[in-house]
């Protein structure tokens, strides 16, 4: 028992010392390539170039993530995984004897500072950082051919272009510029990687944005893209579609409601100034602070967007609403104005009529003094008929209700035009009721025809009135015109916009 106790201790201590003895021949091959590769390797000096060939760089990046979008200054921030490329013949121990068996790649740290290094830079980068958490996240790789890869972790900062015409149903059309800082085209050229050369991470979120689809890839040398300083340069372009949902939900859909909660000032009654003058002007702040707050996130450039578009229409509607009600009110003052003064010409005939029949009716100054003396006489001689022709004039003195009640007292029956005596004062008075019956149904037309023409005048005051029902009309006609105009001009908006535009 003892003994196989010692055999099992002994095999895993030959195992240790095997396995020790195998990495430091492994650390020790692996140094000695090192040291025989950097030997005479100069590091300023690119590969090619003593053979005066091009050096070729092959990029490639994976994009993990676009963290965000700036409008107002026009640049979005990412996340990418940039790798490069290329080959250095005097750093391959492929085809060196003793070397040969070793096919594991050299990968420290340390080779960074011992390597040339392609200079290349982000064109329409703004700025970035390289990652140092937890350890500073670059690797250098060397094949056994020579093939060298270097890849870091960057987060970059990047200017893009932005045309907001269309602004928040546009799309931008953003790009990533790298290129070579000095050397010249016939000396390094950068060329992307035929597979998938920049890679999208999936589930990708972006800030108001669709994750774009794909990405186009160019070569900045070849066709349209020809840059005039003769150096490398690639370029990556891809898609930002804007989603419309967080500006419906914070622009559009409230300054729509406030629009319309202006239109209710049409149903408020004319004469309450203070109200509709109050919902006007609240209306209208709303939509100034909303514009105002659109204005400060996105930049000042000389054209017109189409939320500028909506946000203008909007305060046009609101401000025709004031001036609606300020149109309609100053008619309605005008026209009360009207109404007082043909009230005022009717009250002033009907006093004057009243008056001028009053004084047609004079108060009987002395007549029944005159009357009543006369009585003594009893004589039907030339005095009595002057005494008649009193009568009559004391006939035409009295009131109308005065000469009915005396029509009351009057036997008809007994004065005949032509067969009576005359004896007293009340017997001429009666025969003068009688003798002008005919004068009394005269003015009985005359006064008929006085009522029709207080009726005819009346009538006109009611005519002129009419003008007042078309003063409301107006709120009428505005509770139809407005919410109708908005509507229409909503078509055209989201016409234009999200089908002809998109189109374009």
């Amino acid at each position: 028992m003892i003994k196989a106790f010692s055999l099992t201790d002994l095999e895993i201590n030959s195992t240790t010392a095997y396995s020790s003895e195998f990495l430091r021949n492994v650390t020790s091959i692996r140094e000695q390539i090192m040291d025989h590769l950097f030997q005479n390797y100069q590091k300023h000096e690119r590969p090619g170039e003593v053979e005066k060939e091009t050096t070729k760089v092959t990029v490639y990046m994976t994009i993990t993530a676009i963290t965000s979008v700036d409008v107002r200054m026009m640049e979005y921030t990412t996340d990418l995984l940039l790798r490069q490329e290329w080959k250095d013949q005097r750093l391959s121990w492929a085809g060196i004897a003793k070397f040969r068996n070793y096919t594991n790649n050299l990968v420290t740290p340390e080779l960074k500072r011992k390597l040339w290094l392609p200079d290349l830079f982000f064109r329409n980068g703004k700025e970035g950082r390289l990652h140092k958490m937890t350890c500073p996240n670059y690797l250098t790789r060397i094949e056994p051919s020579g093939m060298i890869l270097y890849s870091q972790k960057l987060t970059m900062r990047f200017s893009c272009q932005m045309d907001l015409k269309t602004f928040p149903m546009d799309s931008q059309e953003c790009h990533i510029n790298i290129g070579s800082y000095g050397y010249e085209l016939n000396e390094l050229h950068f060329v992307w990687r035929n597979d998938t050369p920049v890679f999208l991470a999936p589930g990708m979120q972006i800030s108001e944005f669709n994750s774009p689809e794909q990405v186009t890839v160019e070569d900045c040398n070849d066709g349209p893209l020809a840059m005039t300083d003769r150096t490398s340069c690639l370029d990556a372009t891809f898609i930002l579609s804007r989603q419309l949902g967080s500006w419906f939900s914070s622009i559009y859909i409230p300054n729509f409601l406030i629009v319309a909660a202006s239109w209710h000032s049409f149903w408020v009654d004319i004469d309450a100034q203070p109200a509709r003058v109050a919902l006007g002007l609240l209306t209208l702040l709303g939509l100034i602070t909303q514009a105002s707050g659109v204005s400060s996130t996105l930049p000042r450039v000389s054209y017109i967007k189409a939320i500028d578009v909506w946000n203008i229409v909007c305060i046009i509607f609101n401000v025709g609403v004031l001036i609606e009600f300020a149109v309609a009110s100053n008619l309605a003052r005008q026209q009360k104005v009207l109404d007082w003064k043909a009230q005022a010409r009717q009250t002033v005939r009907r006093e004057i009529a009243t008056w001028c029949l009053a004084c047609r009716r004079v108060y009987v100054r002395n007549s029944l003094l005159n009357d009543s003396r006369d009585s003594k006489k009893r004589s039907g001689g030339p005095g009595g008929r002057s005494s008649l022709n009193r009568e009559g004039d004391l006939l035409h003195t009295l009131f109308p209700e005065q000469i009915k009640m005396a029509k009351s007292l009057c036997a008809p029956e007994q004065y005949a035009r032509d067969e009576f005596l005359i004896i007293s004062a009340a017997d001429r008075f009666c025969r003068s009721l009688l003798l002008d019956e005919e004068e009394e149904e005269e003015e009985e037309e005359d006064f008929v025809g006085e009522q029709w023409l207080e009726r005819k005048t009346v009538q006109k005051s009611e005519d002129q009135k009419e003008p007042v029902i078309l003063i409301s009309a107006i709120d009428g006609y505005s509770r139809f015109l407005f919410p109708s105009c908005f509507m229409l001009y909503n078509c055209f908006y989201w016409l234009y916009y999200l089908v002809l535009k998109t189109k374009d």
